[in-house]
């Protein structure tokens, strides 16, 4: 970026949170940095298509729209800046939408100044940084994620048709004396049915074996 200042566009609309990065620019006195801050979605674009930044710090949540339009309008620009999210929306649909539509990094309003300074000096080189709270977020849904692709623990299990067919029945709420009279069958038999079922999936009542069944995707 030469000796010229570097261009950074905020588009915050809380007061409070404005001093909070006002602050935050200030702490890094070794970068030359000219700060232009926008309060509104539509000052925002506006402001990109005036004039190109280097950086660009957004939150959220605003008064007319979501700061994810002007994170995706900025890197459709020529020249694209740099997009740091400054967000007190932490939840991990946020996060992920944000860093789909382009954002380089992610830090909370919440984490204290210098924490905040740094995610800006990093994103100023073009480097990306989220901040560990919210990376912790990140970490726990990609565990969820993870956990989700896992088979269940335990040997392979199969249910024959007839515990299958037994099993759905009294997952829609039938009695074994209704399922009985449905299949066709004697009561004992679904009775016998049912304990196969508890036996093979390691269970003691009705509530646990639909459990395990839909957890091993046998219903």
């Amino acid at each position: 970026m030469g000796d010229r200042a570097l261009r950074v566009l905020l588009l915050e609309d809380d007061p409070n949170a404005r001093q909070v990065v006002r602050e935050a620019v200030s702490v890094l006195d070794r970068y030359d940095m000219q700060l232009q801050e926008t309060e509104t979605l539509a000052q925002c674009l506006q402001a990109l298509d005036e004039q190109p930044c280097d950086l660009l710090l957004a939150d959220l949540v605003l008064p007319d729209g979501s700061g994810i339009d002007a994170i995706v309008h900025a890197c459709a620009l020529p020249q694209p800046p740099v997009v740091l999210v400054i967000s007190s929306v932490a939840d991990e649909d946020s996060v992920v939408e944000a860093i789909l539509a382009g954002a380089k990094g992610y830090a909370s309003k919440l984490d204290p100044t210098e924490e905040i300074a740094h995610s800006i000096a990093v994103a100023s080189q073009g480097g990306s940084c989220i901040s560990p709270s919210i990376a912790q977020r990140l970490m726990d849904l990609l565990r969820k994620q993870e956990n989700l692709r896992k088979p269940p623990q335990g040997l392979p299990v199969s249910l024959t048709q007839s515990e299958r067919a037994v099993l759905q029945l009294a997952a829609q709420g039938h009695s074994y004396r209704a399922i009985s009279e449905m299949t066709g069958t004697r009561p004992s038999t679904v009775y016998t049915h049912v304990r196969h079922v508890y036996e093979k999936l390691q269970v003691s009542n009705l509530a646990q074996a639909l459990f395990e069944a839909r957890r091993r995707r046998l219903v």
